[in-house]
């Protein structure tokens, strides 16, 4: 394995150039702690999530993920005399007191990286489909992807492996996880005020991705005709819930991903 997955500052040496989702508003600030859920408390007192980060969990395989990413992610952000840049993306924090930030650190060259994209292109943790993150969600889902197709980090453990739609019954067992699932789609339909993608003939037994009438618009605006999807093999990321049969509830366009590359 990489000797980037062992100390995270060299992560850095390997994060590609994104193109910039926008611009640091502070800089020259230090990091004094990081916890497990990768939050990140500067010593000015802010505290901070990285936004489209998804906090790593443990597995079966390996229950320390969660503290060793911790010790790599401080090792890194708080070497003495390192400053970091930081982008708030809210001007408000969130009820647990935290300000949503795309931060920006010196990696193995020295050179700014974005640290998000740094943990995602490692493998230590997976995009989660955040809102205030969007401008920046493609580029973090293009280092996803690599990631998982180099089976980097998290990606070679089968707990984070991308499930098959047909499989309704392993997708039953993994109610309550963030999850990734891909198949085909059967059929496109609506109901009770929601538009379904249909991975199987039978409604409420066989996988489903749906959407609410409410977010419809926010699809369309990204390009995405659902009357267009039948037939095509699509990803899905999302929460698992099994009230109505495995199900994926779609809030955001950028948690469907077509067309969908062999390997990606």
């Amino acid at each position: 394995m990489r000797l980037f997955l062992t100390s995270l500052f060299c992560i850095g040496a390997f994060a590609a150039r994104a193109a910039p989702c926008g611009e640091a508003s502070s800089k020259g600030l230090r990091v004094e702690a990081v916890d497990q859920r990768l939050e990140i408390n500067l010593e000015d007192g802010r505290r901070l999530r990285l936004a489209g980060v998804e906090a790593p969990r443990a597995s079966a395989a390996d229950p320390a993920r969660p503290a060793r990413t911790r010790d790599q992610l401080q090792g890194w952000l708080t070497q003495p005399g390192l400053t970091v840049d930081l982008e708030l993306l809210a001007a408000s924090p969130d009820r647990w007191s935290r300000l949503p930030a795309r931060l920006f650190a010196p990696g193995g060259d020295r050179s700014l990286q974005s640290v998000g994209e740094a943990v995602v292109e490692a493998g230590l943790a997976r995009v989660e489909i955040d809102p205030l993150a969007r401008p920046c969600l493609r580029p973090l889902l293009a280092l996803e992807a690599k990631a998982r197709r180099e089976r980097l980090g998290l990606w070679a453990d089968p707990a984070f492996a991308v499930m098959s739609a047909a499989d309704r019954d392993a997708l039953t067992l993994r109610a309550g996880e963030i999850l990734l699932v891909e198949g085909r789609v059967n059929a496109v339909g609506s109901a009770s005020g929601r538009i379904y993608l249909n991975f199987g003939p039978i409604r409420t037994v066989d996988f489903a991705a749906t959407v609410a009438r409410n977010n419809v618009a926010a699809f369309g605006k990204n390009g995405v005709s659902f009357e267009s999807l039948s037939g095509k093999a699509v990803r899905v990321r999302g929460l698992m819930e099994t009230q109505f049969g495995p199900q994926i509830e779609l809030s955001d366009p950028e948690a469907l991903e077509i067309p969908m590359r062999r390997g990606d």
